[in-house]
């Protein structure tokens, strides 16, 4: 053999593998930019919902903070009232129109004093009794009884995707209440025909997200801001205070709320709970 060819050929095969490496390298680089700048994103968006979430927080804790006992005050009149009117009811005479009015001031002190409860709720939610639950059972049964009521649209497909095996400590009945605003909220979005997801996804073995998608009419940015605020609402009939209650009863758990919309593309609600370990698996 040549010593000279010899000498070209591990020269060549040297360049060879170092462009090889040196690419390879490259795409590394590349890969891991490109899985950096997906952390980077995500993390960002993590500190803009919870910068946006510490000032609805705030904003609720004021006001709640005000008003608990003007609620509290308005409560016991109301009782006295509606005491009062089943008392009259039961001893005065039968007369049809009186029957009527009584029965109008019944109905609309009931009214008042359910609306009294919701306000207490979002002034001061009590902690209740919080459980160590497994969430995708807990969210099937929410999700069933939504189906199961009488008054919901029909043409409404509910679709779910729930991850096992993930558990959180909350008090179930105001997890309860939590998935039933989103879920009505979802539904009163749709006018006709359209569909509402609910999922569950682990986010990095420490938080876990609960999230309700809907195809509804979506919302405008502007209206985005105000929908957390206590009263606020574009429903007819509605008290304003379902999201108000949400925020409170999910950071009153350490948790974190988030929303996503476009005009005619839908809404969605992500709600974000650490995790935790079961004490039988511990």
């Amino acid at each position: 053999f040549n010593p000279k060819d010899i000498m070209m050929t591990y020269s060549w095969s040297y360049v060879v593998y170092k462009l090889v490496i040196t690419t390879a390298a490259c795409f590394a680089i590349a890969i891991l930019c490109g899985y950096l700048a997906a952390q980077e994103r995500r993390a960002k968006q993590d500190l803009w919902a919870m910068e946006d979430q510490v000032k609805r927080v705030e904003k609720l804790a004021a006001v709640g903070e005000m008003a608990s006992g003007l609620a509290h005050e308005i409560k016991n009149p109301l009782a006295s009232l509606s005491g009062s009117i089943q008392v009259l009811k039961e001893e005065i005479p039968y007369e049809e129109r009186h029957d009527q009015l009584m029965e109008i001031v019944l109905r609309e002190t009931n009214r008042i004093s359910a609306l009294v409860n919701d306000f207490l709720m979002f002034a001061r939610p009590h902690p209740g009794k919080v459980k160590t639950i497994e969430l995708s059972q807990t969210i099937a049964d929410i999700i069933g009884l939504f189906q199961a009521d009488s008054r919901r649209n029909r043409k409404i497909t509910i679709t779910k995707n729930l991850v096992k095996d993930i558990h959180i400590s909350i008090d179930p009945d105001q997890l309860r209440q939590v998935m039933w605003n989103l879920l009505l909220n979802a539904e009163e979005s749709i006018e006709k025909e359209g569909c509402i997801d609910i999922s569950i996804n682990p986010i990095d073995k420490k938080y876990v997200a609960i999230t309700v998608t809907d195809t509804g009419c979506g919302i405008s940015e502007d209206i985005l801001k105000l929908i957390f605020d206590p009263f606020f609402t574009r429903k007819p009939k509605g008290t304003g205070l379902g999201l108000s209650i949400v925020q409170r009863i999910v950071s009153s758990h350490n948790g974190l709320v988030d929303v996503t919309s476009a005009p005619g593309k839908g809404t969605s609600f992500m709600i974000k709970f650490p995790r935790v370990v079961p004490s039988h698996t511990a």
